[in-house]
């Protein structure tokens, strides 16, 4: 019906109101879609007090709901009430119960501090409050080097210290921490005034690809003895039936030849962490397994006897990839 009332000529702004404050206060006061209709059309008629009233309504009949928790805070800042803004995202960081979610509205509030209130610390105490309540999730330590790199000088010592927070935990995967060891590496190749700096990371990191080989090893023998056949029991041969004719076993031979040996050479063979060939000269492509955007990150021909090894490498995907 509200489609017939736009689409008709002359001005049913009164007759549009009508139809959804009937709609949503009588006959659907839960239906969260006809709530963000009237809301967006309320906003389109610079009435941004009623549709911050209707939000707020269904906020409440139906409460944990990101869309509509988005279209508050969204509303707030378009109507230039940057610290409703900011009280609701908080509101709802701190009332939510599900971490994830909790910590996608701490990213969101973290960009709106950086970009649209220009208060990069307060970005960060927001971010770094998160990773207290989740501390082995990659994706918060990335935003924080994200917002760190928005420094202008950059603070090499700031940023080192976001990628370090992540890499020393114990907890945390090993393969992300294999990533961010590599995006140390670059970063420091890339803003580091010490070479001695970047070999240190490029130890760092080797250590990680040892650790992370020798977790990967250790599950395949685990996965491989939990697979292995029982043993066969011993029974007694004088119970055992006379062997069957020459003419019957032909009937049974399925196949003449020996089963295939066992693929071990499947194990870091064209793995994550390269080849089996030894890191001395440099270490492979590591890129993460799900992300087609980056790109290939190939050896840095990195020597273990000192800057004068120091040789060429192609660069791969940005450090503060999210």
């Amino acid at each position: 019906f509200v489609r017939y009332l736009e689409s008709l000529k002359g001005d049913n702004t009164e007759k549009i109101r009508d139809v959804y404050s009937r709609a949503c206060m009588v006959h659907h006061p839960k239906k969260p879609n006809l709530h963000l209709q009237w809301a967006i059309f309320e906003e389109g008629q610079d009435n941004f007090e009623k549709a911050a009233d209707i939000l707020e309504n269904i906020d409440t009949a139906l409460p944990n709901m990101l869309q509509v928790a988005y279209r508050r805070i969204n509303l707030e800042r378009r109507r230039a009430d940057l610290e409703k803004a900011c009280t609701l995202y908080e509101n709802y960081i701190s009332n939510s119960k599900n971490r994830t979610i909790a910590n996608n509205i701490a990213v969101k509030y973290a960009r709106f501090l950086c970009k649209v209130k220009n208060d990069v610390d307060k970005a960060i105490k927001v971010l770094m409050k998160a990773t207290d309540k989740d501390k082995d999730n990659p994706r918060l330590y990335l935003q924080l080097i994200d917002l760190a790199m928005q420094r202008t000088p950059v603070d090499t010592l700031e940023i080192v210290g976001y990628m370090d927070m992540f890499i020393e935990r114990e907890h945390a995967d090993l393969e992300q921490r294999v990533l961010f060891a590599q995006r140390k590496v670059e970063f420091l190749e890339d803003f580091s005034p010490d070479i001695r700096q970047v070999l240190k990371a490029h130890e760092q990191f080797q250590k990680c690809i040892k650790q992370a080989k020798e977790r990967k090893k250790t599950k395949g023998e685990d996965n491989k003895t939990d697979s292995s056949p029982p043993k066969k029991v011993k029974t007694d041969q004088s119970n055992v039936p006379p062997p069957p004719s020459v003419g019957s076993q032909s009937s049974y031979q399925y196949s003449s030849g020996p089963s295939g040996p066992y693929q071990s050479q499947q194990q870091f063979q064209g793995g994550q962490y390269g080849g089996q060939g030894g890191y001395q000269q440099g270490y492979q492509q590591y890129p993460p397994p799900s992300d087609p955007n980056y790109a290939n990150y190939q050896n840095w021909q990195y020597g273990q006897g000192g800057p004068q090894a120091y040789g060429p490498y192609n660069q791969w995907g940005s450090y503060n990839y999210y």
